[in-house]
C-alpha cells in the first residue's frame, strides 16, 4: 500500500513537472509552417501574416500560443490550424478553406470563401463554378478589418438568386447570373434569352409563370421589373400580361 502511494505521488509530481515544462515560456528558434490541406496558393499570404505576429528569438507563453491560433483562424484562407512550441520549434499546421464561389468584376475574377472574403484576385476571366458577374456602378466589395469582403447586400442577392433558381426545375440550361444595383439579370446563352429581374418575389414569380405559359421563352430580351408589365425585345415593346 505504501509503495502504491509513493508511485501515485511520483506520477503526480511527474505530471506537474511535464505541465510546467510545456506551459513555461519558450524561446522560438525556428518556425515551421505546414499546409495539411491545400486548396490554393495561400501559403505565402499565411506565412507573411505569421511573421508579423512572431519572429525567431521571441519568448512565447501558452496564452500567446492560443492567441496566435485564434488570429490564424481568423484569416480568410484558414479553415482551422494547430499551433505547438516544443524545443524551440514553433510548428503551425494549417487546413485551408475551400473556395465557395467567384465574382467577375471590372475585368478580374475574385475567388471567394463561404464567409464572403476575397481569397484571391485573378486578372481576366477564370473558369469557376459557380461564378457571378457584377455590373453595378460601385464596387461589390468592402473592407472588413484587414481584409476585403463582399458587401452584405450583394451576398443577399446571390443567396436569393440561388434559392429561387434552385426551386425552378423547368429550365433547360443554367443561366449566367449578372448582379446589378437594381436586381439580377439572367442570360440563357443557348436559348438566346436575357431576363431582367429585380429582387422582389413578384418579378421572379411572373418570370417563371410566363416561361411555363410560353413553354420556353423565344429568343429575346425580357424585363420583369415592372409591376404587371412585361417589356420585351430591343424596342422595349410593352405587353400587358393580363391581355
Amino acid at each position: 500500500m505504501k509503495k502504491l502511494a509513493v508511485f501515485v505521488l511520483f506520477l503526480a509530481l511527474l505530471g506537474v513537472a511535464v505541465y510546467g515544462y510545456v506551459t513555461a515560456p519558450q524561446t522560438v528558434n525556428q518556425v515551421e509552417l505546414e499546409i495539411e490541406k491545400e486548396t490554393g496558393n495561400w501559403k505565402p499570404k499565411i506565412s507573411q501574416f505569421v511573421f508579423t505576429l512572431v519572429k525567431p528569438g521571441e519568448r512565447l507563453e501558452l496564452e500567446e500560443l492560443e492567441y496566435l491560433k485564434e488570429k490564424l483562424e481568423s484569416l480568410p484562407w484558414v479553415d482551422r490550424c494547430s499551433v505547438s512550441l516544443l524545443n524551440g520549434v514553433l510548428r503551425i499546421k494549417v487546413w485551408e478553406v475551400t473556395p465557395a464561389f467567384a465574382i467577375f468584376f471590372a475585368g478580374s475574377t475574385y475567388i471567394m470563401s463561404n464567409k464572403g472574403f476575397v481569397l484571391d484576385k485573378v486578372a481576366g476571366f477564370k473558369n469557376f463554378s459557380p461564378i457571378y458577374y457584377y455590373k453595378g456602378k460601385t464596387s461589390p466589395f468592402t473592407v472588413d478589418g484587414e481584409f476585403v469582403k463582399i458587401k452584405n447586400i450583394i451576398r443577399t442577392e446571390i443567396e436569393l438568386a440561388k434559392k429561387r433558381l434552385g426551386a425552378f426545375s423547368g429550365f433547360q440550361e443554367k443561366p449566367e447570373i449578372v448582379l446589378t444595383d437594381t436586381g439580377v439579370n439572367l442570360i440563357f446563352k443557348k436559348q438566346k434569352v436575357i431576363v431582367y429581374l429585380d429582387n422582389s418575389e413578384n418579378a421572379w414569380s411572373n418570370f417563371v409563370k410566363f416561361d411555363r405559359l410560353a413553354n420556353r421563352l423565344p429568343a429575346g430580351v425580357y424585363d420583369f421589373r415592372f409591376f404587371d408589365m412585361l417589356v420585351r425585345g430591343r424596342n422595349e415593346k410593352c405587353l400587358n400580361r393580363k391581355s
